[in-house]
C-alpha cells in the first residue's frame, strides 16, 4: 500500500460522493468516512444509501459499507470499489497513513473532523473551512466562482434571504423527531399537498409541486426540524447520478490533488485578464 496515494473523503452527501468517485477513476486508493447516518437528501446523487443498504452506486462507481479492518484494506488494495467506514473501524482510519483528506463541509455528521486524522495535504470543501489553518487549500462551492481554488483564507459564504423558508425553499421539515416512513420514491412529480410519507403518524405533505428530488432514508431517525424531503419547480432538476455542479467542484478536487503530488505551480493570473 505505501506506493498507492491513499485519500480519505469525510462526508458522503452528493459532493463528496462525486469527489470520491471521480479521485477513484484517476487511480487512487479512496475510502469514505462517516460517523453517523447521513442526513442526505439527494440520495441518489450520491453514496448515501450504502450506510443502511450496504452498498450504493453512482454513475457507475460503488460505494460498500465496511465493517471490519481487512474489508477496509481490500477496497483500498483492489480499487474496484470505495470502502465506507464508520466507527466500528474508526482506529484503523485515524492510524492509516492518508496522503490526502478532503473535508466536504456541512454535507453530512462527518464535517469538520478533519483535524481527527492527519494527512500532509488537506483539502477543504465549501466555506467552513480556513486554508493556512485547518486545511492547506479550499475549494469554493458556492458564490461567483465554484470550483475556485483557494489557497488563503475560506470560500465566500452565500446567505440565503431571510424571507426564504422550508416551503418556499421546496423543502418540507419535520414538525417533531420520530422515524420516517417514505410513501414516495425520488423523482416522482409531485402536487402540493401530496402526501410524502409519515413520521411516526404525523403524515408528511409535498410543500408545492414539483419535482421531488430529495427524500429521507426511509426508516431514518430524525429530529425536529431536519429535512426531510426536497421538491424542484423546475421538473429537468437533476436528482439521480453524477450533477454537472458537483462533477465541476470534484473536478477542481482533482485538479488541487495532482497539483500537490505532481509538484505544479499555480498559474499567476494577475495582471493577465
Amino acid at each position: 500500500m505505501s506506493e498507492q496515494t491513499c485519500i480519505l473523503v469525510l462526508g458522503m452527501g452528493p459532493l463528496a460522493s462525486t469527489a470520491a468517485r471521480l479521485l477513484l477513476l484517476a487511480g487512487y486508493a479512496v475510502a469514505i468516512y462517516q460517523a453517523e447516518d447521513p442526513k442526505i437528501l439527494r440520495r441518489k446523487m450520491s453514496f448515501a444509501d450504502a450506510w443502511a443498504g450496504g452498498r450504493a452506486c453512482l454513475d457507475g462507481v460503488e460505494a460498500r459499507m465496511v465493517r471490519r479492518e481487512r474489508e477496509f484494506l481490500a477496497g483500498l488494495r483492489q480499487k474496484s470499489f470505495i470502502p465506507v467506514l464508520a466507527r466500528p473501524v474508526v482506529g484503523a482510519v485515524e492510524r492509516w497513513p492518508w496522503d490526502v483528506i478532503v473535508d466536504c463541509g456541512g454535507e453530512s455528521a462527518s464535517a469538520g473532523r478533519m483535524n481527527s486524522f492527519y494527512a500532509p495535504f488537506r483539502v477543504g470543501l465549501g466555506p467552513g473551512s480556513v486554508a493556512g489553518e485547518d486545511c492547506d487549500v479550499v475549494i469554493a462551492t458556492d458564490g461567483p466562482d465554484p470550483g475556485a481554488v483557494i489557497r488563503a483564507g475560506s470560500a465566500p459564504r452565500v446567505e440565503a434571504s431571510g424571507e426564504i423558508g422550508f416551503h418556499t425553499a421546496g423543502l418540507a421539515e419535520a414538525p417533531h423527531s420520530g422515524r420516517f416512513r417514505a410513501e414516495r420514491e425520488i423523482g416522482e412529480m409531485v402536487s402540493r399537498g401530496d402526501l410524502l410519507g409519515h413520521l411516526g403518524e404525523t403524515p408528511i405533505t409535498a410543500p408545492r409541486a414539483g419535482r421531488l428530488v430529495g427524500l429521507r432514508r426511509p426508516g431514518a431517525a430524525v429530529a425536529e426540524g431536519e429535512a426531510l424531503a426536497e421538491v424542484a419547480l423546475d421538473p429537468l432538476t437533476p436528482f439521480s447520478g453524477v450533477g454537472r455542479g458537483e462533477q465541476a467542484i470534484a473536478r477542481a478536487v482533482l485538479l488541487a490533488v495532482q497539483m500537490e503530488l505532481n509538484g505544479w505551480a499555480p498559474v499567476e493570473l494577475k495582471g493577465l485578464v
